[in-house]
């Protein structure tokens, strides 16, 4: 993530374990309801209101298809021309070469390694200034050659991309192991990048992917032999994505690098054709299985595809998801009530990671952070110098599904009820719609309505910044 949102999050997450004091349960005696009996809920907010289709049912042409897969198609090429100096942004891989100028490379790789300022923790202890200079160290400058070389491979698991090569969890607070300002996201499986330089171990590579750059573990990426290979492995013809929230291969002793592989919502993976893969897979016959072709790493660290099986009752879809406001919905209810992770740390996601792989899923390639999907080239509401009232007129007009910008935060809209507005959101916290202003680390993909509060008292509808509509015309 990027560093100025740590900033507003410390100041959103400053408080400690306390008792939310909007926190409602539920009592309704609805067979559904009952099952979910006792399960905390944000204030105003009521057990059916916790599925998707509820809001589905409220969405006017909720099943028509808003943009076609050409027209998406269309909307990723002019994003990336709208976003092309919008530093950090996006990053068109293709560009790369087998070399780079030694001096951008420096320069790419100090400018996003600062050392942030401020007191911090290093496993409850407080680092000073020679850490960091440590930590500069390990990221062997000193190596880069005039013309360096560049390598070209992809990610053989979901991994970590970080601001220097450490796995070291640096925190604000010596006891808040939840938030690392070294974490800047994740990096899904499958996904290519361009290996710009490596730590004088080899341990970790310094990365470009196509919405981020930074460290990741070495064993974590394969190689290719050349470019045009790479390339090559880029262009997905048949193939699925993975729709449900996360997805796991089955076990194979026969293949221990892909015995269940986890796979989360967005990733793409190719399919096998019939005379490609043989009559047996891991001692398996392929019956009521997709076959798909997989990069693993080899010992050498190069790549190597290996066919693997994928139950067909896996939440998968062959191609992309039509793009409806149902099927936005639907799938960002798939995570509901997962943990936030900052950056994507602990395996999980923050609030512009959900809202990134929920998009994904359509074949929409959005920027990563909540500052560069702010500036999506779509149909835009403005918020600033609005009443409350006037924002309430734009969120009446405005389609479920859409995104909601606030500072350093992204929610999904989902509709209103009685004059209230929800969304639904990766949170990392915030204080209830009445009671004292005091915000809770609630840390949960969450539903809740826009009359929460920020640490500073402001409710979440008069933070509204824009909200984005994509697919309605401008």
């Amino acid at each position: 993530m990027k560093k100025f949102y740590s900033v507003v999050m410390a100041a959103v997450m400053v408080v400690g374990s306390v008792i939310f004091p909007g926190t409602a349960y539920a009592s309704s005696s609805s067979s559904s309801d009952q099952a979910q009996k006792g399960v905390p809920t944000a204030d105003n907010v009521s057990m059916e209101m916790l599925n998707a289709q509820y809001w589905i049912n409220r969405t006017k042409d909720a099943n028509k298809t808003v943009m076609s897969w050409q027209q998406i198609q269309s909307f990723n090429q002019s994003m990336k021309t709208s976003l092309a100096n919008t530093p950090g942004a996006m990053y068109d891989l293709s560009q790369y070469q087998d070399t780079i100028a030694g001096e951008d490379l420096k320069t790419l790789i100090r400018e996003g390694a600062s050392v942030p300022s401020g007191i911090w923790y290093v496993n409850g202890e407080r680092v000073d200034a020679s850490y960091w200079n440590a930590l500069q160290d390990k990221t062997y400058l000193s190596d880069i050659q005039s013309i360096h070389s560049v390598r070209f491979g992809i990610m053989t698991q979901r991994s970590d991309i970080r601001s220097y090569p450490t796995s070291d969890v640096v925190t604000d607070d010596a006891s808040d192991v939840c938030f690392d300002i070294l974490q800047e996201t994740a990096v899904l499986y499958n996904e290519p990048v361009v290996v710009l330089h490596q730590t004088q171990n080899q341990m970790w590579y310094y990365i470009v992917m196509a919405h981020y750059r930074g460290w990741v573990p070495a064993k974590d990426v394969a190689l290719f032999e050349t470019k045009a290979q790479w390339e090559q492995a880029r262009i997905h013809k048949d193939f699925l994505v993975v729709t449900g929230n996360k997805i796991q291969l089955e076990p194979d002793p026969y293949s221990p690098a892909l015995s269940e592989l986890e796979l989360s919502m967005g990733v793409v993976v190719d399919l096998a054709q019939p005379n490609e893969y043989p009559a047996s897979i891991g001692d398996r016959v392929p019956m009521q299985n997709y076959v798909i072709k997989l990069p693993v790493r080899q010992e050498d660290g190069m790549v190597q595809y290996e066919y693997a099986m994928l139950p067909l009752n896996r939440d998968v879809s062959r191609g992309y998801l039509p793009y409806t406001r149902a099927n936005v919905l639907t799938q960002s209810f798939k995570m509901l009530g997962d943990r936030y992770g900052w950056g994507g740390m602990l395996n999980s996601r923050d609030c512009s990671a959900l809202t990134y792989e929920v998009y994904r899923c359509f074949g929409f390639q959005l920027p990563r952070n909540s500052s560069t999907q702010a500036l999506i080239p779509c149909k835009t509401y403005e918020f600033s110098g609005k009443t409350t009232a006037q924002r309430k007129q734009i969120l009446d007009q405005l389609k479920p599904g859409s995104i909601l910008c606030q500072p350093g935060h992204i929610t999904l809209y989902l509709g209103s009820v009685n004059g209230r507005y929800y969304v639904i959101n990766d949170t990392g916290g915030f204080a209830s719609v009445t009671g004292a202003v005091e915000s809770a680390r609630i840390r949960t993909v969450v539903v809740n309505e826009l009359g929460v509060r920020r640490a500073n008292g402001t409710t979440w509808l008069d933070s509204l910044l824009q909200a984005k509509e994509i697919g309605t015309p401008k």
